[in-house]
């Protein structure tokens, strides 16, 4: 089961749609956390982390763009499937750069 979490700045809360991702992901086998943050600040140096037999992978959304980009639901996607190491859901075939 793949979990999303979201540590975002409260002026993108909105646009970082965790459950979007969780949707997307629903049918990849595997236990893994994604980490989504989008904020101002420095937060986690580490990737990826195990805690309580879960691998964490952080990803961080690029602040400005997501402010700035009307829906980067699309982008998170492809972030996600990236880090995991797998073909963006719903894109079979499609080239990715």
């Amino acid at each position: 089961m793949i979990d999303v979490v979201r540590i975002v700045d409260e002026d993108v809360f909105n646009k970082v749609d965790a459950q979007y991702v969780v949707s997307k992901l629903s049918n990849v086998d595997m236990n893994a956390v994604i980490v989504f943050i989008c904020t101002n600040e420095n937060w986690r140096k580490e990737d990826t982390w195990k805690h309580k037999g879960e691998t964490y992978y952080a990803i961080r959304l690029p602040y400005q763009q997501v402010k700035e980009t009307d829906d980067v639901r699309p982008l998170m996607l492809e972030l996600a499937a990236k880090r995991l190491g797998i073909p963006v859901p719903g894109e079979a075939g499609a080239a990715s750069g």
